[in-house]
């Protein structure tokens, strides 16, 4: 009993192309479908964790610029919010670095590097008035 099953066989080579076409390799089509849900869960709670910690980061700049600098208690708590911005702003793109390498691009980066860069400048520029 023959095995006739309609494949081409083993050692069948490629035909060749027609005169004047150019054959091009097929190229791989990676599918990069983003970070998995697991990924994401540990770049927000990261994200929620350096909150905490920055929300108290601010509390004691605010006290500090109230207390020492005798700065008033508006300008003081508009450069702890600037220095709380800045900083998670920072830490929102460490998440994303930790999250994915394919999400670290201009798209993501740049926004979020401004608003940092913003919100340090309130920071300083509102906590030096008196």
């Amino acid at each position: 009993m023959s095995d006739n099953s309609g494949l081409p066989p083993l050692d069948a080579t490629k035909p060749d192309a027609a005169p004047g076409t150019v054959d091009m390799p097929s190229i791989p089509t990676e599918f990069n479908p983003g970070p998995s849900s697991k990924d994401v869960m540990i770049g927000a709670g990261s994200l929620v964790f350096f909150a905490v910690i920055f929300f108290l980061v601010r509390n004691a700049y605010v006290n500090y610029l109230v207390g020492s600098q005798k700065r008033s208690p508006n300008n003081a708590g508009l450069a702890g919010w600037g220095l709380f911005g800045g900083l998670f702003f920072g830490a929102a793109i460490a998440s994303i670095a930790l999250i994915s390498k394919t999400m670290l691009t201009v798209a993501y980066i740049a926004p979020l590097a401004v608003l940092s860069l913003i919100c340090f400048v309130l920071c300083f520029v509102v906590g030096s008035k008196k």
